[in-house]
């Protein structure tokens, strides 16, 4: 009994702070999607070859940044800068580019199978290479990238059917 009562003060005062705690302890709740490039830059200069498979990197500024050979599978882009990134050889399959901007960037050799390029700016975007089956491609501007589709050059206009 004099245990129970001992201790009673501990409990009671730790029930107080426990709340607070866990509150203090949940990790920072933020939307899926934001406005095109709103959220800073990441930490690390480079990340050549990196694993950011289904990473959420919407609304990130990472122009310039070199993601050559990264592995983006499933990776959220959604409204990020990639102004001349350097992302050639990069596996970008079923990424989220909605509405990401992408001028300038190197796309040689990149797999863009089954990713969503909606709204995409990628204006003057190198795309030797680039795989593109399966792609939402729908309102995207290629406008002065070499991308050819159909044997026609890709650009702000609707993109022309595929030829059988």
């Amino acid at each position: 009994m004099r245990f129970l009562s001992s201790v009673q003060p501990a409990l009671a005062a730790l029930l107080l702070i426990a709340p607070a705690a866990v509150a203090a302890a949940q990790p920072l709740v933020v939307e899926p999607y934001r406005s095109p490039a709103t959220q800073g830059s990441p930490p690390w200069p480079q990340c050549r070859g990196c694993d950011l498979r289904g990473a959420d990197l919407s609304g990130l500024l990472l122009n310039g940044l070199d993601l050559r050979e990264a592995d983006l599978r499933g990776a959220d882009l959604r409204g990020s800068n990639l102004e001349g990134a350097d992302l050639s050889g990069a596996d970008l399959r079923g990424a989220l580019l909605q509405q990401s901007w992408l001028s300038n960037a190197d796309l040689s050799d990149v797999d863009l199978r089954q990713a969503n390029l909606r709204d995409a700016v990628l204006i003057q975007a190198l795309t030797p290479g680039v795989q593109l089956e399966g792609a939402v491609l729908i309102g995207a501007d290629f406008t002065g990238s070499d991308l050819m589709i159909g044997g026609e050059e890709a650009g702000p206009d609707p993109l022309p059917p595929l030829r059988p």
